[in-house]
């Protein structure tokens, strides 16, 4: 509780802090304080045309932010408040105090309440909403663990919360309710068959449109990147390659995403055994081997598509 209130105080002085979500790692500000945003996009190495997300307390709270539709408050009900499932929405921005550097000058901005307690508590202590993308360098990999974030932007930052692993272990879905058909921005912890089952319709996805433009974060062609270069749909590893296999396999591998061929424990390890295996001195790469697409399998090759890059 102490760390919460010191977290607090050093938010309202405009600076910043990490924290846990359910998902990853977040680097929290103070969503309608200019300065203290632009120090996100400095920590970060960000480009400032990447948006940012607003993590509110609640629907409310929401409510005072963005214009809602009636379908755009049923969603938010039902999936941050009954399944507290990590769902990101875009809807038109109604708060002028919200900083232009949060939306990076779109109309529109990205909403959603994350599922662990001490971020919970940071916003609810804090009293209004916080901005916050991943804690970790620009285009590196996500950090799901106290640890990943110290050692990553340890040195930068003035305090990082300690919430143990993060229980998704990749960001959350993107769901863009300004247009119709509803599209899917980024794949994430809730899967379109979800999305889908509780509208009754169809939605799209940015995949799908060929949507270039970015509207949301995750949406930059190369992402969630170690220093190794990564070669994906791999069934077996090249010379001096690390292997991260998934499921049974008479390959010899270095870590195994799931033997049981479990995507949630997937996710969950996914970023945490490419920041293990990025390592010059032992590898010249890592390669992975092919994930099953469907459910948060999507997002899982979404982050490793995107990792792979060059």
């Amino acid at each position: 509780m102490e760390k919460i209130d010191l977290a607090v105080e050093i938010l309202k002085k405009g600076e910043v802090v990490a924290a846990p979500t359910e998902t990853v790692y977040g680097l929290f500000a103070d969503a309608s304080n200019d300065v203290a945003i632009q120090k996100i996009y400095e920590i970060k190495g960000r480009p400032i045309c990447n948006p940012l997300i607003v993590h509110v307390s609640d629907v409310e709270r929401a409510k005072e932010t963005a214009k809602f539709s009636e379908i755009a408050e049923s969603i938010a009900q039902y999936f941050w408040i009954e399944k507290e499932l990590p769902l990101t929405i875009i809807l038109p921005n109604l708060n002028k105090n919200i900083s232009k550097f949060v939306t990076a000058g779109l109309s529109s901005i990205a909403l959603r309440r994350p599922n662990h307690k001490i971020s919970r508590l940071l916003i609810e202590k804090f009293g209004s909403s916080l901005a916050a993308p991943s804690a970790n360098t620009s285009t590196f990999v996500s950090p799901t663990s106290f640890e990943m974030v110290k050692s990553d932007l340890g040195a930068k930052i003035p305090l990082i919360l300690d919430g143990g692993s993060c229980s998704v272990g990749l960001e959350s879905t993107i769901l863009d309710l300004t247009q119709k058909p509803f599209v899917i921005l980024r794949p994430g912890g809730v899967s379109k068959k979800e999305i889908e089952t509780f509208l009754g319709e169809d939605v799209l996805t940015s995949a799908e449109l060929n949507i270039q433009a970015i509207k949301a974060p995750g949406m930059m062609e190369k992402h969630y990147s170690p220093n190794l270069p990564v070669r994906i749909n791999s069934l077996f590893p090249q010379e001096d390659e690390a292997f991260i296999a998934f499921g049974k396999t008479n390959e010899p591998y270095d870590l195994n995403l799931s033997l049981s061929g479990d995507l949630k424990e997937a996710a969950q390890n996914l970023f945490r055994f490419l920041k293990l295996l990025d390592n010059k001195s032992k590898f010249s790469g890592i390669a992975i081997m092919p994930i099953p697409n469907f459910d948060i399998g999507v997002a899982i090759n979404d982050r490793i598509t995107r990792a792979s890059a060059t």
